[in-house]
This record gives C-alpha cells, structure tokens and sequence, in this order.
C-alpha cells in the first residue's frame, strides 16, 4: 500500500500530496466550462477517489482523447494570448470582431439610428411613383393654360408636353440611387 501511495499516481515519493484540483478548479485551469469536464469524466478522464483531478494526469488525458478540432481549452494554463497559438487568436479575435459588430448594429437598430433596407426601398419606391403620377397628372392641367397663352392648339400642347414629361420621368427613372446626393448638375442629363 505504501508503494502506491508513493508512486507518482498519488504524488512524490517524499509524500508530498499531489496537485489535485475540483472539477470547476480543472475547467477554469484548462480553459473549459464545468459541464465539459462532467462530459471529460464521463468519457473516461481519471479522477482521484476524493473526486477531484489530478492536473498533470487530467491534462495528458485530455491531450490524448479530446479532439484537437474540438478542444478549445490551452492545456498549458488559463487561456492567454501568451499560451494560445497565433491562429487560434486570429480566429478568435475575427469572430469576436464580428460579433461586437453585430451587437453594435442591433443597438443602433434598436435606438432607432439604423432604418431597414427594405422599408427604405418601398419608400422610395412609393413616392417616386407619386412624383411620376403628379408630374403626369400636371400635363393634363397645365396644357390648356399653356395653350390658350400661346395661342398654340391643345392637343399637339398636350402632346408635346407629354413626350417632354415622360422623357424626363425615364431620365430621373435610370438614375442611380447613389447619385440622388449629387449637385443638380450632376445628374440633369446630357441636354442640361
């Protein structure tokens, strides 16, 4: 019995008690949450018969059952940017990145400074066919008046008028959404 418990399982044969450490002590050394090292033990990790973990035998255990892909704890100690191989930081650091981007644009969605695309489209949309309707709707109004001043007969007024109108409608209608922010003589045509 004396030759177990001085064998390196338990501890050094001077007698000191070997580095052992609770299930939440493990995890928070190798990098892990409780519940995986519940899992570790499930699947076979060594536990001393006090029920805690002997650090050096728990960390071999893991270096040799847990897949590497899967295993995200450093086993050389708590998770540092020091312990932690450089791809791994750069895959974390990017993932973390987006994610702080993608918490930033719900708050601001959220406090109402972001607005929705497709509600922004169908605005946009709606009013440029009321534009297009009052401009074709004006035709009609102004011909008469145009005619009578001018002396000029109203259908061909009217015709004209219209030919104009819709001519610029299908200008206004090509133009990118991107140059609406542009001076007026950027986007007027070539004939402006």
């Amino acid at each position: 019995m004396q030759d177990l418990h001085g064998s390196s399982l338990f501890g050094d044969v001077t007698g000191k008690p070997a580095e052992t450490l609770s299930k939440k002590g493990f995890a928070e050394a190798i990098g892990v949450s409780a519940g995986r090292v519940s899992q570790m033990i499930a699947g076979g990790l060594p536990v001393e018969p006090n029920g805690r973990i002997h650090v050096a035998r728990g960390k071999a255990w893991v270096a040799e059952n847990v897949d590497p892909n899967r295993r995200r704890a450093s086993l050389d100690g708590p998770a540092s940017s020091a312990s932690t191989p450089p791809a791994l930081v750069s895959h974390r650091a990017v993932r973390d990145a987006a994610e702080a981007e993608i918490a930033r644009l719900k708050a601001e969605r959220m406090g109402r400074a972001l607005i929705d695309r497709a509600a922004t489209l169908r605005t946009i949309e709606s009013r440029a066919r009321f534009e297009r309707d009052a401009w074709l709707g004006w035709v009609n109004r102004a011909a008469p008046d145009i005619a009578s001043t001018t002396g000029a007969d109203l259908a061909a007024t009217v015709a004209v008028l219209d030919r104009l109108v819709r001519a610029q409608l299908n200008v206004l209608a090509d133009l990118p959404l991107d140059k609406l922010g542009a001076s007026d003589d950027d986007w007027q045509g070539d004939d402006a």
